[in-house]
């Protein structure tokens, strides 16, 4: 997946969300309650939709450029334990 991927996937997702909302007469309601089946459906896979092009858009891209902009420390390895050095052990 690249950038423009993820833009259209979350255009998509959008627009699955808004079709029930902007065309309440293509979605009649099923049964005694207040959703279509078919509305549930749009919105669930919008909500998803919405959330993989979101994810990527976050993870790949904007959490490098945070990175970038925030001053590094000079230790690369902050947080680790150092491996004791192994001691009369011979390589053959």
């Amino acid at each position: 997946m690249n950038a423009t991927n993820a833009v259209i996937f979350g255009a998509f997702g959008s627009l699955m969300e808004f079709l029930p909302r902007a065309f309440p007469t293509l979605f009649p309601h099923c049964g005694g309650g207040e959703w279509s089946i078919r509305a549930m459906w749009l919105f669930v896979m919008g909500a998803v939709h919405l959330s993989i092009g979101a994810g990527y858009i976050l993870r790949f891209h904007l959490v490098p450029a945070v990175g970038r902009l925030l001053p590094s420390s000079g230790v690369e390895e902050a947080g680790t334990l150092a491996l004791p050095v192994a001691r009369g052990l011979t390589s053959r």
